[in-house]
């Protein structure tokens, strides 16, 4: 649709109102995009098909912030996908606050046909008791069982897969910055200190809760101030995996600043989507999700709950990917 609106000089939204058939336009405007359309082949989307058939061609995007794990690329990806398609998306930061998160799914009012909810404190007896809610999908590594589809990172599974290559790159100590020492829960900490003590068994190491660095944000600074006082202490450690980015960027600082050489005595991972993470000193090594497939199976997903109403429910694993850089690399 993006490529119909430039060829003829008009906005995706004009593109999306001749091709629906929607709106007020010019009979020289219908007649010039009908014959681009014809031109370059272009076949409507099933998302546009399915949004179109409701009042308003918009869904919700409910985060809990832009400033939260990959919150950020998941937008764009999403803003993307959807404006080629001529469908509006409106932004909801819930601070993941609960009852927010609750407010998003009741979309009073019918402001959009649909809701992409990234879930930070709603539970299962929330969504069960949730009078006529809206079509949704939820996103994110959190997994709430309810009545809505979703699409779920393998954070458990990832973060395994991170502790697994420090071993083979030869840490023996590794530090879990941000984690969680108290197993369960399904918050996005618990979940991924879960894998970490996974793989830590399954090596024979054994789970050491002293190595786990539990932080109050997961912010630089937290990050900075935990290395450092590990540093302090003379704990020995020989790798650090951080369950966010900036945790991460703050221990690199901190190591530097006490003249520990990354990765010669101490591996650094983090999960994250950070550009900053190619350009940081040294280039960081990340457990990274694919948002834009995650995006266009959730943009999928919602279009047929619109279109087609009660259907089974569908759950989608999204993997997540080791980028490996300088953080890890082996000089020997």
């Amino acid at each position: 649709m993006r490529d119909v609106a430039a060829a003829v000089g008009v906005s995706v939204k004009t593109v999306s109102n001749v091709v629906n058939t929607t709106g007020q336009v010019g009979e020289a405007t219908v007649r010039a995009v009908r014959a681009a359309v014809e031109e370059l082949g272009y076949r409507p989307n099933p998302l546009a098909r399915g949004l179109n058939s409701r009042a308003t061609d918009t869904v919700t995007l409910a985060v809990p912030g832009l400033g939260y794990g990959y919150c950020a690329p998941l937008a764009a990806a999403v803003f993307d996908l959807a404006e080629a398609e001529g469908i509006s998306v409106v932004m909801e930061p819930t601070g993941g606050d609960r009852e927010r998160e609750l407010e998003v799914l009741r979309n009073r009012g019918g402001l959009s046909d649909g809701v992409l909810l990234m879930p930070a404190s709603v539970t299962a007896q929330d969504l069960k008791e949730l009078p006529s809610p809206a079509p949704a999908v939820l996103l994110g590594s959190r997994r709430v069982a309810g009545p809505f589809d979703s699409v779920a990172t393998q954070d458990t599974v990832a973060a395994g897969a991170a502790v697994r290559l420090l071993l083979d790159r030869g840490a023996s100590r590794v530090v879990l910055l941000g984690g969680e020492r108290e197993a369960g829960g399904d918050s996005v900490a618990a979940l991924r200190t879960e894998g970490y003590r996974r793989a830590l068994t399954a090596a024979g190491q054994g789970f050491a809760p002293s190595l786990v660095v539990e932080t109050q944000r997961s912010s630089r600074e937290d990050g900075h101030a935990a290395v450092a006082e590990f540093l302090g202490a003379s704990t020995p450690f020989d790798a650090v995996l951080a369950i966010e980015e900036p945790l991460a960027h703050g221990a690199l600082h901190a190591l530097r600043r006490a003249g520990r050489d990354v990765p010669g005595d101490v591996q650094v991972v983090a999960f994250g989507n950070d550009e900053d993470a190619e350009y940081s000193s040294p280039s960081l090594t990340t457990v990274q999700a694919d948002v834009r497939t995650m995006a266009r199976r959730a943009l999928d997903l919602l279009t047929a709950r619109v279109r087609e109403g009660t259907r089974p429910r569908s759950h989608i694993e999204a993997p997540l990917t080791i980028i490996e850089r300088e953080s890890t690399f082996s000089y020997a």
